[in-house]
């Protein structure tokens, strides 16, 4: 008999996960997922990357599956798309840090599209998304530092989530999970590119994986056939876009009693940037409430890791999305304003001549010890040095939001009640929303009405 190819075992433990079921608290961590992926994608409504999305959306034909921002339905590979645009544009979606993946902003809309098009309940959903965040996860840990570096994970890795949570919710058996995968990674991609000018594309890779993956898992339930070594083969996923990855790591203790399903292990944003950048917030957060009144900052350090200086060493960030991958801007708000939301990226503070004076004067390195903690740890230290010539130091190993750190179930509603409202949806029906959130483990199908007609860009 031929040993099971890595795909055949993640379809083998998903098969066995259907006749056991998932736990009371899996059921709920994905729960509070879902309403952490709502929020962010409702702030997205708000944004004028957010109208682009729409508009295409409006472009689109007709069809049964809720699309946020419009009242009428859209087709469910559309719906899943732009949805997991919308959750992607403010930053305020969760992370995974092993992965360094967003794992809701993917899994959370194809489950929610595949879910509604086919009468699922509630629990089927938190169940698809917590089997979309264990594969995802996986896959992503997998691929090491190097395909970081070009590819962006919550992309490449993102579209097999999609695949596994749509194939739950469309009941795939063996076979079909497994081909699923297959058309899944070879639809793989998600270029950083953008990152280094400054452009807008980030947003379409999460929501373009979304709509791959319920894609692969729609046709390979009509037969479309997906190759069983699509991760490990010669002419895969690995080999292709990931060589110096690990590819047996995405199955290692699958299916373990002591094992821990991967939304557990998942980080929520409180600040509006680069979760790279939230570890240096933190510290420098910290320090501001330490300074003297009135002191006057000589110069800031930063010490961290690598993959943060790659992504956000942007010492004089002109635009939003540059500021919000800036680890000089994110802590010269935090230490001017005392907060790093979704204001502090408006136009009015980007000009804001007293935080930008002290641009230049922070200075960012690789702390060897933080470099050898990653990706399991994202920590920094900050170091404010006054022109009196005082110190002032603060480290952060596990920031706010991480599962050691985590927000409790009334800070998170807190954080959905401001980004919805930044969305432009008005308070009364911010609680309708919550009320639907809080009910959603339900055996009963989904009613999507809460989520229909909500305003869209004018």
């Amino acid at each position: 008999m031929l040993e099971a190819s890595l795909t055949e075992r993640l379809a083998d433990w998903q098969v066995a996960r259907r006749q056991i079921g998932f736990a009371a608290a899996d059921l709920e961590a994905a729960r509070l997922l879902v309403l952490d992926w709502l929020g962010s994608a409702l702030a997205g409504l708000g944004t004028d990357t957010g109208r682009i999305f729409l508009e295409y959306a409006r472009l689109q034909p007709a069809g049964k599956v809720t699309l946020l921002g419009l009242a009428e339905g859209r087709s469910v590979e559309v719906a899943a798309l732009v949805n997991g645009a919308l959750s992607h544009i403010v930053e305020m979606d969760d992370v995974e840090r092993a992965s360094v993946t967003h794992p809701g902003a993917v899994v959370v809309p194809a489950a929610l599209a595949v879910a509604e098009r086919v009468g699922a309940s509630g629990l089927d959903l938190l169940a698809a998304v917590v089997v979309g965040y264990e594969i995802m996860v996986r896959v992503g840990a997998a691929l090491g530092p190097e395909h970081y570096y070009h590819f962006h994970n919550t992309s490449t890795a993102g579209v097999f989530g999609a695949a596994a949570a749509a194939g739950w919710l469309l009941d795939l058996d063996r076979d079909r999970l497994v081909w699923a995968l297959g058309n899944a990674g070879t639809q793989a991609s998600g270029l950083w590119q953008f990152n280094e000018e400054g452009a807008l594309t980030k947003p379409l890779h999460p929501g373009r994986a979304a709509a791959n993956g319920v894609l692969a898992a729609t046709l390979s339930r009509l037969g479309l056939t997906g190759a069983r070594h699509i991760l490990e083969g010669d002419r895969g996923f690995f080999a292709g876009l990931a060589p110096r990855g690990q590819p047996l790591r995405v199955a290692e203790h699958l299916g373990a009693r002591d094992e821990p399903l991967r939304v557990h292990a998942i980080s929520i944003k409180p600040h509006a940037s680069c979760r790279h950048t939230h570890a240096p917030i933190d510290a420098a957060l910290a320090l501001r409430t330490r300074l003297p009144a009135g002191a006057e900052i000589d110069k800031v350090a930063i010490s961290t890791y690598q993959a943060a200086l790659t992504l956000c060493d942007k010492p004089d960030p002109r635009t939003a999305p540059d500021a919000k991958f800036s680890l000089q801007y994110c802590v010269a708000s935090a230490l001017r304003h005392g907060r790093v939301g979704l204001a502090e990226f408006a136009d009015a503070a980007l000009h804001d001549g007293a935080l930008r004076a002290l641009l230049p004067r922070i200075d960012v390195a690789v702390e060897p010890a933080r470099e050898a903690a990653y990706p399991a740890c994202w920590s920094a230290a900050v170091r404010v040095t006054l022109a009196d010539g005082r110190t002032f130091d603060a480290a952060q190993d596990r920031p706010k939001g991480d599962p050691e750190n985590p927000l409790t179930p009334a800070e998170l509603e807190h954080k959905f009640r401001g980004l919805a409202a930044a969305g432009g949806i008005d308070a009364a029906h911010i609680e309708t929303l919550l009320g639907w959130l809080r009910t959603l483990a339900s055996a009963t199908p989904l009613d999507m009405q809460a989520l229909r007609g909500l305003p869209s860009a004018p």
